[in-house]
């Protein structure tokens, strides 16, 4: 479910388009897990990550970006992961009912 979420969030907010020719540029992948969070990362065709911290009661969800390459860190704030799945779940609800497909216009990742 974190993992869900965080893609859904990823998709609706980075532009994907970039990785279509290439899509090791761009990714999301599981990372550590304590008692009370998961961790999911989103790779940047830019080489910056986005570190999601995902509260397993609340879905919380505390972000982190990080630039390797300027070795630069970043609180990049908070989001309800929850609202991410509900939309999700709504939007393929929306499709299946009127045959058709939703559009969102992607904004270009820029790290900081």
């Amino acid at each position: 479910m974190a993992y869900e979420g965080v893609s859904n969030y990823c998709h609706k907010e980075y532009d994907w388009s970039v990785a279509e020719e290439n899509p090791d540029i761009m990714y999301l992948t599981m990372g550590e897990e304590t008692d009370s969070a998961f961790q999911v990362v989103f790779r940047s065709y830019t080489g910056a990550f986005v570190y999601f911290y995902v509260d397993k009661t609340s879905g919380t969800t505390r972000m982190v970006e990080k630039v390797p390459s300027l070795n630069v860190e970043e609180d990049a704030g908070t989001i309800n992961l929850f609202d991410y799945l509900e939309k999700r779940s709504m939007v393929m609800a929306d499709k299946t009912a009127a045959s058709s497909q939703v559009t969102t216009v992607p904004r270009l990742y820029t790290p900081f």
